[in-house]
Order: C-alpha cells, then sequence, then structure tokens
C-alpha cells in the first residue's frame, strides 16, 4: 500500500514539471512577437507637420482678387489617439504673403513745389485650423501612410499701408505715415495626403498634402488698385466676397515618442 501511494504521488509530480514546460513553450513566442511588434511600430506622443504652402484663390475669390496665389508655411501639432487608432486630432496654424504694391506719385502744389508720394501696401493672411486625420493604414509597417483630414476655423487678412512724403525744395523726407486694416472669416474644408517614411526608426516622414478650404464672405481691398487725390487722402477699390483657396503643402513630418 505504501508503495502504491509513493508511485502515485512520485507521477503527479513528474505530470506537474511535464506541465509547467509546457506551458513555458506555447507562451513564450507570443511574448517575444508583441515584443518586435512594439519596436517596429512607434506609438508617439505628439507629431508635427512643418511645411511650405502655396494657395490659389477659387471660386468667387479668385474673380476679385487681383492676384491668383500666394505662397507661405506653417505648421500642425496633432495628438493620436492610440498607437492603433487611426484617427489623430490638433491644430494647424500658417502665414501667407499675399499682393504687395510699391507706386510713386509725382505731385505739384503751389507754396511746395514738387514732391513724391510714395505708397507700399502688403498683405497677408493668417489661418489657424481645429485638424482631424485619419491613417487607414496606421497600425501597418507600410512606408506610405496615406491620410484624409478635415478642417475648421478662421483667417485672418491683414493689409499694411505706408505712405512717405519727399520734398524737393526743402531735400526732405516726412516721417512715413501708416495705416493697417484687418479684417476676418470662418474657414472650414477637407483635404488629404501621404507621407513617406524616410528614417529606419519611422520617426520622419516627407509629407505631401492638399486641400480645398471654404471662407465665409468677408471685405477685402484690393492693394494694387490704390488712388491718391489731390488734398493728400488716398483710397481703395473694396469688396465683398468669400474667400475659398486651394492649398498645396510640402514639408516634414516629425513623430515626437
Amino acid at each position: 500500500m505504501k508503495k502504491t501511494t509513493s508511485t502515485i504521488l512520485l507521477l503527479g509530480f513528474f505530470a506537474g514539471i511535464v506541465s509547467a514546460q509546457t506551458d513555458s513553450l506555447t507562451t513564450a513566442p507570443s511574448l517575444e512577437v508583441f515584443t518586435d511588434e512594439a519596436k517596429l511600430l512607434p506609438a508617439p506622443k505628439v507629431t508635427i507637420d512643418f511645411d511650405v504652402r502655396a494657395a490659389f484663390t477659387t471660386g468667387e475669390f479668385k474673380d476679385f482678387y487681383s492676384k491668383a496665389g500666394m505662397g507661405g508655411f506653417g505648421g500642425t501639432v496633432l495628438f493620436p489617439i492610440g498607437k492603433k487608432n487611426p484617427l489623430d486630432v490638433g491644430f494647424g496654424l500658417g502665414y501667407y504673403f499675399m499682393n504687395n504694391s510699391q507706386v510713386t506719385h509725382e505731385l505739384y502744389t503751389p507754396g511746395v513745389g514738387d514732391y513724391d508720394i510714395n505708397s507700399k501696401v502688403s498683405g497677408s493672411m493668417v489661418p489657424f485650423h481645429l485638424t482631424a486625420r485619419l491613417y487607414p493604414l496606421k497600425s501597418t509597417r507600410s512606408p506610405i501612410q496615406p491620410y484624409i483630414e478635415g478642417l475648421a476655423g478662421f483667417r485672418l487678412f491683414l493689409v499694411e499701408h505706408e505712405l512717405s512724403t519727399y520734398i524737393y525744395s526743402i531735400d526732405t523726407e516726412l516721417p512715413p505715415e501708416t495705416n493697417t486694416n484687418t479684417t476676418g472669416s470662418w474657414s472650414y474644408g477637407f483635404g488629404g495626403g501621404v507621407k513617406i517614411r524616410m528614417s529606419r526608426n519611422q520617426l520622419l516622414y516627407l509629407n505631401l498634402k492638399v486641400a480645398q478650404l471654404y471662407g465665409t464672405e468677408t471685405k477685402n481691398m484690393d492693394p494694387s488698385s490704390l488712388v491718391l487725390y489731390n488734398d493728400g487722402a488716398y483710397g481703395y477699390n473694396e469688396f465683398k466676397s468669400e474667400t475659398d483657396v486651394l492649398r498645396f503643402s510640402v514639408g516634414i513630418h516629425l513623430m515626437i515618442e
């Protein structure tokens, strides 16, 4: 009886060892695969776009504004929702150089004589957009990552005008007079792009994108339409229109862990 009991206990001991070894063999490979995937698929806390841009007026804006295109630069900061969630959300800010003009008017006034009035006008556009970007292939190791995005925010239009006067009879240039005009419009749109991997650690990409942006109606003036009157006053042709633009961008995309 004692011999039988000892045999049963001994068999149970060896069965436990075999079972433990079998469990370790089946779980070890899955842990190793998970570790490799974590190395290949970084999970950034934030991503940043830096780019140069070209925007072209469309619709009503194209009909009214004298210059069809404008160049600029900007950036977008996005926060990933999760490692495999295809959605990133954040915001973007830009700056565009709009129409610039410089005109010199040669005038004469009794008692003053000949004098010149030099007019410099520079315009700019500053957009701010909340951005939501969707990456269909985000959870894959593909070196090419296409995406679509939606944007909503506003745009500021700034025009600065400087008038300087030079009087020949006293060989003097008077202090310049500067005026700034600011208007704004709500802005929204959609776009898409593709980022192409440039580094082995998958943290640096070339980024190409395009977006159609719609802007609500606002008052603008054409800087090239300056009219100077005999009494020294001046004016511009003003117009109201929607402010739609088609935007193209090229830059880099950084993923920060």
